[in-house]
């Protein structure tokens, strides 16, 4: 084992100790074993897993990212990296793991990416569901002022990630962009509700990940599966075999968001899943901007799910007019719903839904007020106002859905063929 403070690193909140930390990283990858980070508080920038490297954050212990942007790595670090000039965020990361293998980041410690210093908090948040409403932006927001995603895995292979806290981060807490065998579990992420863009976890382009056991509460997605290929060496990835399973969400935006980019998205299961809070309870978009045509998804599946305090419970939607992808094979059972809003199937531009079944499903209706006004990208159809809304769609089924309390009509369609079952109203 390679304890950090044999090379260095003082652990008092103030001396920096990134190049202790990365001296015991450069010198474990020799080879191989574990870095120990014992109890302190170690300030540091940008630093870099290696191949078959364990870096272990003991109980007690904290990684506290700098306040300043000059300790952390060049925007050309890799040449995958990029920064998002619109939403604010920079190409700086806190953790890389670049093109390496058998790496891991565990431990019951903490990683806190000290977002407190970027961020303007003289804004207050209301409290609204949804997170358009009382967002607190960063400072020097046209400038990408702050960190990026803080801990970023790059076309890498045998991940695991494991009983970690991650506190307070800038931006997306962990990106896997292109990666392979993955293993994420145990996480407990605490950001400001407020704080845009700070997703829990990113899944991109990715084969062969599981997420289990997960507590996130942020102020973006809790997760998201991507399709965004462009930017990676070998853009022949897709994203495939991904399981979520065992997860409490508390966020500002969407529980489960699956889209986003030009390629593939399939073989995707999602189970067990409390969602206490979101804008989206679970979301599926093919085209997420203007100028997307869409990312294909197929073969998803979502079951024994609660939703709650969310607007849109469940949307499976082409986003735009521009989409020409395919949205198919999606079923939701055994989901239990308590909202003031509605579920929409909504095929546009050359995207018809098809293939979505719902089996099992319990819809409690709530009394409207304003927290449940929330505007979403391909959430206006041609149907008048339901529960269950259904446009340019095929092969749609109902088996075994109950809506309760309603004063809307449970189900109205647009441009929809094959549709069988009934939603009872009780």
């Amino acid at each position: 084992m390679f304890n950090i403070i044999d090379y260095g690193a003082v652990g008092d909140g103030i001396t920096k100790d990134t190049a202790a930390i990365q001296r015991a990283i450069d010198e474990c990858a020799v080879q191989g074993g574990t870095v120990i980070v014992p109890p302190g508080v170690y300030l540091t920038g940008s630093i870099y897993l290696k191949s078959n490297v364990e870096l272990h954050i003991q109980k007690g212990a904290t990684l506290l990212g700098s306040p300043d942007l000059n300790d952390y790595n060049e925007d050309d670090a890799y040449p995958q990296n990029y920064s998002c000039k619109p939403e604010g965020w920079s190409a700086k990361h806190l953790i890389l793991a670049i093109e390496v293998e058998n790496v891991a980041l565990t431990g019951l410690g903490t990683i806190d990416g000290n977002a407190r210093s970027f961020f303007d908090t003289k804004e207050v948040y209301r409290g609204k569901i949804g997170w358009r409403d009382g967002l607190i932006n960063a400072k020097d927001y046209d400038n990408c002022g702050r960190p990026g995603q803080e801990i970023v895995f790059i076309e890498s292979r045998n991940i695991k990630i494991k009983d970690l806290h991650f506190f307070d981060m800038c931006c997306w807490n962990c990106f896997l962009h292109g990666c392979e065998n993955a293993q994420i579990t145990g996480l407990r992420i605490e950001n400001n509700i407020s704080y845009a863009n700070t997703d829990g976890l990113d899944i991109d382009c990715c084969r062969n990940v599981t997420v289990s056991n997960c507590i996130i509460r942020t102020g973006d997605d809790a997760i998201a599966i991507r399709g965004y290929c462009s930017r990676l060496k070998d853009q022949s990835k897709i994203c495939e075999n991904i399981t979520i399973t065992n997860c409490v969400f508390y966020v500002s935006a969407d529980g489960m968001r699956i889209g986003v980019g030009s390629g593939t998205i399939r073989n995707v299961v999602v189970s067990n899943i409390v969602i206490e809070h979101a804008g989206c309870g679970l979301h599926l978009q093919n085209c997420y901007g203007p100028v997307s045509t869409g990312v294909n998804i197929s073969d998803v599946s979502f079951s024994n799910i609660i939703i709650r305090n969310t607007p849109i419970p469940i949307i499976a939607t082409a986003g735009t007019k521009n989409s020409i992808a395919y949205l198919k094979n999606i079923s939701f059972s055994n989901i239990n719903v308590a909202t003031a809003g509605h579920i929409i199937v909504n095929g546009l531009g050359k995207t018809v839904v098809s293939n979505v079944s719902f089996s099992d499903v319990y819809v409690e209706c709530l009394p409207y007020n304003e927290d449940y006004k929330y505007d979403h990208e391909g959430s206006e159809t041609n149907c008048t106002n339901a529960i269950f809304k259904c446009n340019t769609a095929n092969n749609i089924r109902f088996n075994n859905v109950v809506v309760a309390n309603n004063t809307l009509p449970p189900l109205a369609t647009n441009n929809v063929e094959n549709l069988s079952g009934e939603i009872k109203t009780v």
